[in-house]
């Protein structure tokens, strides 16, 4: 009776163990996709993990014409379902990425980029033979420094040459191209890409070769160090062309009978001529000596390095392409096909414009090359995803705001960034000079890159005109390349609304959806119910605690007037916006009152509201060089904010403007308890109006401590980023400071 216990539990424990090994093995095999568990268990009981990697396969793409005439009909563009790679497969369907390739300059066409999906769930369920189901794993496409390529008749792409060619000394690729050499050394006369030996001669040099590479690394180990000692300039890579007598022939230089003589010692070096393009920059690489001697034919010579292959493209044919996978499409565009089962399937396609063009998701790779044969100054490019899509809101792509262990917080606000599809063009440069040349978003980028990483800090505000509408036929391309610097940095971000950001190709909601859903963004289209999009709050947490320690409140200041007869210039803030404000704060008041250091709030928006006005007699610290383009309406918005404890407001829009102005809401109370500091961040952006005398683009910082209750602000220019300019304290013990 005492040993069943125990068995029990051996038995218990052995049953676990091989359960728990079996299990491993099964995650393993589903994870290479050995085998689908899909096929054998319903779907509500399948663990997350056993989820394929993505939703659906693209199994081809293409570039199709659509008449402008036809241009309103959806299907325009897209080819028919019948088109593509397994036809009209169950479950495939063609998808169109709805951007004009020619960005709207060709005056006949549109050109229309398209990608066939296969779902997952479809191909495993009416897909015969699993094993041949292809994909597109890898896109490729060719650029215009690739025709540099020796031999490069048909326009393969660098990227698929560096695959195919020799990894190595002398691998099996770089064999086969050796086998376009007879075994006299001597290169067969036809195109490169088109050479065929004869199975004799391959064979003879196959072998021959093998064991000249094994002699050849050998004595370069041995050498190396003693031929690196020697003249570096005499030992150039590529530079030697043979002569028919066996001489050197050497561009620039004289010859070296020292080596001719050498050469002739040493009978034993044997080797073809190898064709090769040499590379910049490996000038000065020690070099081995090659020879080939056959009978009394003429002696060929040649000059490389055992690492010169990396520089040496062999053209392959097309069927070795497809061997690889690799198939041309279109317009200077490859896609590759392998099994479904390598993992590497491209579930994602997106097409974006500009030679600056980035792309900050993670997940998304950004193929080099351009579309060709497209009416367009700003070339199109594709970016891919691989797998299933990211999740920006989770954490691993999300930060918790905290003040640090001493209560302070670091704000940079960035103002009217105005960037292009394109480079943008500089208005108003300073100094004048500087316009020859100017691009406007890469002088803008350097300045903004060289403040963040001189100040670091917690949170970047881009407070509206993050695009140049009209520079931008493409938004999606110029909102990236915008939001890029804070990304690839991992510094949280928010966004509000200009004027000018909804005027190139994506609506307003658009905008600002897609500036919301990417990596450490904090920025969120808001209620419906609320006018505009992209009112909502930012809360930044105790550095020990939950509770709010600073308070963040963003709005949409919308664009010009409803009523221009009546109201002519700007909209105004609207009533269920500071409704929303309200609303907000009720919320989070609890919070607030049980943090046991200063609270601390500001607002932050676009469009200036009318008290910026308020310029006579009140006192203000920075420029004031062009005209306030605030609202006529005023609804009381700047009342609401200062009810909500909101001591800092900051905005945009008017670029030469960047004064802080102290406002105090009755004159009359001696007591001047609602005060409130009223400021601008300055233009940052080159792509946006300067000008007002000589006006240099700026970014303003705001330093808060909760631990004294303070916020300081301060200015950096283009002109001298190392220096602060205007710098004061707005806030001291949670109050206003008199100024």
């Amino acid at each position: 009776m005492v040993g069943l216990p125990k068995r029990f539990v051996r038995i218990f424990a052995y049953g676990l163990g091989i359960f728990s090994f079996l299990g491993i093995l099964l995650v393993i095999a589903n994870n290479k996709q050995i085998i689908e568990i899909n096929d054998y268990l319903p779907e509500y009981l399948i663990p997350n993990f056993f989820q394929p990697p993505a939703d659906s396969y693209i199994i081809d793409i293409s570039v199709k014409n659509c008449f402008r005439l036809n241009s309103k009909n959806p299907a325009c563009g897209i080819p028919s379902r019948w088109e593509g790679m397994y036809g009209a497969f169950p479950g495939s369907n063609w998808v169109k990425v709805d951007k004009d390739l020619t960005l709207g300059n060709s005056y006949l066409n549109k050109l229309y980029f398209n990608y066939k999906t296969l779902s997952h769930k479809d191909a495993m369920e009416n897909f015969n033979r699993r094993d041949n189901l292809k994909v597109v794993t890898d896109i490729a496409m060719f650029s215009p420094s690739d025709r540099s390529i020796k031999g490069n008749k048909d326009n393969i792409p660098k990227k698929i040459l560096d695959e195919i060619k020799s990894g190595g000394v002398f691998d099996e690729e770089a064999l086969e191209f050796y086998s376009n050499f007879n075994v006299q050394g001597e290169l067969y006369k036809e195109d490169s890409h088109k050479h065929k030996a004869s199975e004799a001669n391959k064979e003879y040099e196959k072998e021959m070769l093998a064991k000249q590479a094994e002699e050849q690394i050998a004595q370069e180990k041995e050498n190396k160090q003693e031929e690196a000692q020697k003249d570096a300039k005499e030992q150039e890579v590529g530079e030697e062309i043979i002569e028919e007598e066996g001489e050197w022939k050497d561009e620039g230089k004289k010859e070296d009978p020292k080596k001719e003589d050498s050469s002739k010692e040493d009978p034993k070096k044997e080797d073809p001529v190898i064709a090769k393009e040499p590379s910049e920059g490996d000038s000065k690489k020690p070099s081995l000596d090659l020879e080939l001697v056959e009978g009394s034919k003429k002696k060929r010579k040649v000059e490389t390095d055992n690492t010169d292959l990396d520089v040496t493209y062999i053209i392959p044919t097309k069927d070795e392409l497809e061997a690889k996978g690799w198939t041309y499409k279109s317009h200077g565009v490859w896609v590759k096909y392998e099994s479904y089962k390598n993992k590497r399937a491209i579930t994602g396609i997106d097409v974006l414009f500009g030679k600056e063009v980035v792309d900050p998701r993670p997940n998304w790779n950004l193929v080099k090359g351009e579309v060709k044969d497209i009416k367009s100054k700003l070339p199109a490019r594709f970016s891919f995803r691989r797998g299933p899509k990211l999740d920006y809101k989770s954490k691993d792509f999300q930060k918790t705001l905290k003040v640090d262990k001493d209560g302070k917080f670091k704000i940079l606000q960035v103002a009217d960034l105005h960037f292009s599809t394109g480079f943008g063009k500089c208005r108003d440069p300073v100094p004048e000079s500087s316009a020859k040349g100017c691009k406007a978003d890469s002088r803008t980028l350097k300045f903004l890159e060289k403040v963040l990483s001189i100040e670091k800090p917690d949170l970047v505000v881009l407070t509206g005109d993050q695009i140049f509408g009209d520079a931008a036929p493409d938004s999606e391309s110029a909102l990236f390349k915008a939001l890029n610097p804070f990304i690839k940095r991992k510094i949280p971000f928010a966004v509000t609304m200009g004027n000018h950001d909804d005027e190139g190709s994506l609506k307003r909601s658009e905008i600002m959806s897609l500036s919301a859903n990417l990596p450490y963004s904090l920025s969120a289209l808001g209620p419906d119910e609320v006018a505009g999009v992209g009112n909502y709050i930012v809360n930044v947490q105790g550095n020990k605690s939950k509770h709010s320690a600073i308070l963040l409140y963003l709005l949409d200041t919308h664009k010009y007037s409803p009523n221009p007869k009546v109201n002519p210039g700007y909209d105004w803030i609207k009533e269920s916006q500071l409704k929303f404000l309200e609303r907000e704060y009720a919320t989070m008041k609890p919070s607030i009152e049980a943090y046991k250091d200063k609270h601390l709030d500001m607002a932050f928006f676009h469009i200036p509201i009318p008290e910026y006005r308020n310029l006579k007699d009140q006192p203000f610290i920075g420029e004031h060089r062009e005209g306030i383009t605030a609202p006529k309406y005023n609804t009381g918005a700047r009342n609401i904010l200062g009810q909500l404890g909101v001591k800092v407001v900051s905005v945009g829009h008017d670029h030469a403007n960047d004064y802080c102005l102290e406002d105090i809401k009755d004159k009359d109370d001696v007591n001047h308890e609602n005060k409130m500091w009223l400021c601008y961040g300055g233009g940052s952006g080159e792509g946006g109006y300067g000008g007002y005398g000589g006006y240099v683009r700026r970014l303003r910082v705001f330093d808060l401590d909760t631990s004294k209750g303070e916020i300081k602000s301060w200015k950096r220019l283009e002109s001298d980023p190392d220096n602060k300019i205007d710098e004061q304290i707005l806030v001291t013990g949670g109050e206003v400071v008199n100024f």
